[in-house]
């Protein structure tokens, strides 16, 4: 196992660098939700995870994230040194599942303090999760400060990773005008809420401020430190099942043949940065 910081205290076995009373914030995952969750992401683990952290020749993994903790759990039974974190609200998910509680921790995602030391993980990876934190309701409504937050999130999970290791951070592309996972941000205008409605996934402008991200967010946020980011594609990872059903194949086609040079581009619906810490 790597090494830890001191823990402040357990909730129900799980422990957490939080300080006194840990209160939910907000519950952003219902029972629905978690279940799709655990079935789906047995294979996204497989598909796509897995091997990208045997590409990277990575022992010890982090999820950033793990909600219900499932990535986490596949990647142990792989003989990884896999752990996780999220909210408290989903300790419930990982007690049922009888996860090892030495390998989850509660964290606080206005302030996230990971629990381990300086440069000990070989890999991290968080996805779909950077969107929504600086928001008051883990969804779409942003902070004034969310920049700030983001940036000291991502640099967070940049300080436990070793030098040469690697950081794989994910999301729907604020570059792109269409989001099929998520509805529309707070202060969407009245345009873009009509097109939303009208088509069965959310339409965005593609400038301005939206809680979604893109790539020069990321250049933006780790600002300063020495790294190296290079386009995935997600292949293998987005099953297009949020995706109105007559354009599913088109959708899958359009990811699965994409070239390289396009992937870092507002063409891409997917954020999908692998960055490598130097």
């Amino acid at each position: 196992m790597v090494a830890l910081k001191t823990l402040e205290q357990k909730v129900n076995g799980f422990g957490t660098l939080i300080q006194g009373e840990i209160t939910e914030l907000f519950n952003s995952t219902t029972d629905e939700y978690a279940f799709e969750q655990m079935a789906g992401n047995i294979d996204k683990t497989r598909s796509y995870i897995l091997p990208l952290i045997k590409q990277c020749q990575a022992k010890s993994v982090l999820d950033v994230g793990c909600g219900v903790g499932t990535m986490v759990n596949e990647l142990f039974k792989e003989g990884l040194d896999a752990y996780g974190v999220d909210l408290i609200t989903l300790g419930k998910y990982w007690q049922e599942q009888g996860f090892d509680p030495e390998r989850y921790f509660f964290v606080d995602p206005y302030n996230l303090q990971l629990p381990f030391q300086d440069n000990t993980l070989d890999f991290a990876f968080t996805l779909g999760v950077i969107e929504h934190i600086g928001t008051s309701d883990g969804h779409a409504d942003r902070l004034p400060n969310y920049h700030e937050i983001r940036a000291t999130w991502l640099k967070e999970i940049y300080r436990v990773i070793k030098p040469g290791g690697y950081m794989l951070i994910g999301g729907p592309n604020r570059k792109f005008p269409v989001d099929t996972a998520h509805g529309p941000d707070s202060k969407a205008s009245k345009l873009e809420l009509k097109l939303t409605k009208l088509s069965g996934a959310t339409i965005h402008k593609t400038w301005g401020e939206n809680f979604l991200w893109a790539y020069s967010d990321i250049d933006n946020y780790l600002s300063g430190l020495p790294y190296e980011m290079r386009a995935q594609s997600v292949k293998g990872y987005v099953y297009f099942s949020r995706v109105p059903k007559p354009f599913r194949l088109l959708s899958k086609w359009y990811i699965d043949f994409m070239p390289k040079f396009m992937l870092k581009t507002g063409f891409n619906p997917w954020v999908m940065a692998l960055i490598q810490k130097k």
